[in-house]
């Protein structure tokens, strides 16, 4: 078995709680223009791919031209930078798991430390936009944690292209079959595998275990603890 060097961790429904606050903003900009507002359940299936494919999602088919799929991106974006972490929380166990790894595996993996980095370096990659998972990280606590933290940007496709993975992957000095790749999602299961790291998929997020199992996870973990049960196996001789 791999002795894992490094993880990546999806942000949305894999560290952060974030729903609520992503289809309050929405439905204040759906009902601002006299449009349907969406349920949460809705929300759990619309989120993951970025906010400008929520917008798409979410509004009347025959709204669909890129005039107000613009502005509405738009309106989402200032609405959900005033309000982002007003019902956003941590899941439950996720600072203890960050705080284990950082303390249980930093000995063990010390010969692994590649420059000047953590012990055992983690990193956040989302299809969230870049500024507002800065944001999201600093006011959660979540910088103490990870080395590289990235969001959206024009610099890279969004997952589940592969490229942002890969750019991590080389930041942290590892493999793509050295680390692990968390998410909640089909959408993170595809990223890891064709970018040729392991794939965990979480069950405490906003997709079923059958789309992560259909999507190929190596493991499907009900709790983060599970998670720390994956890095000691690995790392037994």
């Amino acid at each position: 078995m791999i002795a894992f060097k490094a993880l990546i961790f999806d942000l949305d429904g894999t560290l952060i709680d974030s729903l609520q606050d992503i289809a309050d903003a929405m439905n204040r900009v759906l009902t601002a223009r006299k449009l349907p507002p969406h349920s949460y359940a809705d929300y759990k299936e619309f989120v993951g791919r970025g906010l400008k494919n929520l917008v798409e999602r979410c509004l009347p088919a025959k709204l669909l031209n890129p005039e107000i799929l613009e502005a509405c991106y738009n309106e989402l974006i200032r609405d959900y930078r005033e309000h982002y972490v007003v019902k956003t929380h941590l899941y439950p166990g996720i600072r203890e798991l960050l705080e284990q790894i950082s303390l249980k595996y930093a000995g063990q993996q010390k010969a692994h430390t590649a420059g000047g980095g953590r012990l055992f370096p983690l990193a956040v990659l989302s299809n969230k936009a870049d500024e507002i998972t800065q944001l999201i990280a600093r006011q959660l606590g979540l910088t103490a944690y990870f080395d590289l933290i990235l969001g959206a940007t024009p610099r890279f496709p969004r997952k589940p292209d592969i490229q942002s993975s890969l750019y991590i992957a080389e930041q942290l000095g590892c493999q793509p079959a050295e680390m692990l790749y968390i998410g909640d999602s089909g959408v993170d299961m595809q990223t890891a595998k064709k970018a040729g790291m392991t794939a965990v998929g979480v069950t405490w997020g906003f997709r079923s275990r059958q789309e992560l199992l259909d999507n190929r996870a190596d493991y499907v973990v009900d709790t983060p603890a599970e998670i720390l049960e994956i890095l000691r196996k690995s790392l037994l001789p």
